[in-house]
């Protein structure tokens, strides 16, 4: 037997701005009784029948409060996704930037950022902008080298892990 709940949660999984046709319905549902859950589902105001080309299609009848909100938590979601996926690319920077100090170091500690950079296969922005944080807190900037950071018209592109 279909269960009312089922059928409304799947109406509104399946709607994205397009009525969702009683043949996809039918699909999820093999069951009988889907048309009986439609009419009374219909009847209790929660979905809204259209008719379409040969049939009917059903929506969710949100008002637009509803449908805004819901737009809403879909976008706090995507920023989420977005959050996450930087923060997990800024830590495996973060980690190979490590890594690769520890290869181009000498003997004494220090290693150039430029050198660094280049073993990560990042560009100069990219590199400077998003590791700064970590090189700052973890390493101690030496005047000199090619490129770096600018501190007081010095360029600082040498580093040697703090203590």
């Amino acid at each position: 037997m279909v269960q009312d709940s089922d059928v409304l949660n799947e109406i509104q999984r399946l709607y994205d701005g397009k009525p969702v046709t009683v043949s996809r319905l039918k699909r999820k549902f093999q069951g009988e009784g889907l048309e009986e859950v439609l009419k009374r589902l219909e009847e209790q105001g929660k979905i809204r029948s259209i008719p379409v080309k040969g049939g009917k299609a059903y929506e969710p009848s949100l008002d637009k409060l509803d449908q805004v909100l819901k737009e809403i938590s879909n976008l706090r979601d995507e920023i989420r996704k977005l959050q996450e996926y930087l923060l997990e690319r800024t830590k495996v920077s973060t980690d190979s930037f490590d890594e690769i100090y520890e290869r181009v170091r000498d003997n004494l500690g220090y290693a150039h950022l430029q050198a660094i950079r280049v073993e990560m296969g990042l560009g100069k922005e990219e590199f400077y902008s998003t590791l700064r944080d970590h090189i700052e807190s973890r390493y101690d900037l030496i005047a000199g080298g090619d490129e770096g950071y600018v501190r007081k018209g010095s360029i600082y592109g040498i580093v040697k892990r703090k203590r």
